[in-house]
């Protein structure tokens, strides 16, 4: 939400209800230019004008606010609509929980391989350093 879809929402449910500013002005007891500034989003809306604004025209301050009317909490829909995110969060929890065990494990084998990496060069290295000694006239 941003003043500027407030504006917008107060803007085009006060024009589908067939109001002028100077109506809403006079209804909330201010004046026209102090109203239009409301909309205009020249001046910060307070929750008290949120509150009067919504009762003039008749719908929620969710509705200036969000630009819909929420679902109320206790319909069959919603509840549905609650299960099936629900189940879909569980599913990607899991597919995440299985992700994460999947790259731990290559982690593993990632680790496995580094160590015998480390192994063969310090092994190489020995290797070298014998060959050295062991050619004539070499003082290292």
């Amino acid at each position: 939400m941003d003043n500027r879809s407030v504006k917008e929402n107060i803007s085009r449910i006060r024009r589908s209800k067939g109001l002028s500013q100077e109506q809403m002005a006079e209804e909330m007891g201010i004046s026209r230019t102090a109203y239009r500034s409301i909309e205009s989003g020249s001046t910060r809306l307070i929750s008290n004008s949120i509150g009067r604004i919504s009762a003039i025209l008749g719908t929620t301050p969710e509705e200036l606010l969000l630009g819909y009317v929420p679902a109320k909490g206790d319909s069959q829909e919603l509840n549905e609509v609650k299960v099936r995110y629900g189940e879909r969060i569980q599913r990607i929890e899991s597919d995440h929980a299985d992700e994460i065990k999947r790259l731990q494990e290559h982690i593993g084998i990632l680790d496995k391989l580094i160590s015998s990496l480390q192994e063969t060069l310090r092994t190489k290295d020995e290797v070298i350093m014998m060959l050295r000694k062991s050619i004539p006239g070499n003082m290292q």
